[in-house]
C-alpha cells in the first residue's frame, strides 16, 4: 500500500499523550471504535470492526507516531493511499476532543 509520510512536531504534555492513548484503547477498532494503538503509534481505521462486512471493508486511514520521554510529541503522521494530511489532522482533532476536551493540534474541516 502506498503511503505518504509527514514530519511534524506536535508537542504535548505527557499527561495529554497518555490521555490520547487511553482514549484510543477505549475506542479500539475491535470493540466498536476506530483506533488501534500500539507502543508508540495510534492507527486510525475507516470503520469499526463490529461486523465481518465492516471488518472486511475497513482500511487504515493513517498512523500517528509518538516520541515519548523528553519530547512527548507526535513526530510523524503517515497517510495511507487516498487520504491526506488534512484527513489525519481532522482525525486528530476528534481524538483530542474525546481525550482532552479541547483541540490542541488537530484541525476541524469546515
Amino acid at each position: 500500500m502506498e503511503t505518504t509520510m509527514h514530519t511534524v512536531d506536535l508537542r504535548y504534555e505527557k499527561e495529554e499523550l497518555l490521555a490520547l492513548f487511553d482514549v484510543a484503547s477505549q475506542h479500539d477498532v475491535e470493540t466498536g471504535g476506530r483506533y488501534d494503538r500500539r507502543g508508540g503509534t495510534i492507527n486510525v481505521w475507516s470503520h469499526p470492526w463490529t461486523t465481518e462486512a465492516l471488518r472486511h471493508d475497513s482500511e487504515t486511514i493513517g498512523t500517528f507516531y509518538v516520541h515519548w520521554a523528553d519530547e512527548n510529541c507526535i513526530y510523524r503522521i503517515e497517510c495511507d493511499a487516498g487520504f491526506d494530511l488534512a484527513d489525519l489532522l481532522h482525525e486528530l482533532a476528534m481524538l483530542e476532543e474525546m481525550a482532552l476536551g479541547y483541540r490542541k493540534h488537530g484541525q476541524k474541516r469546515f
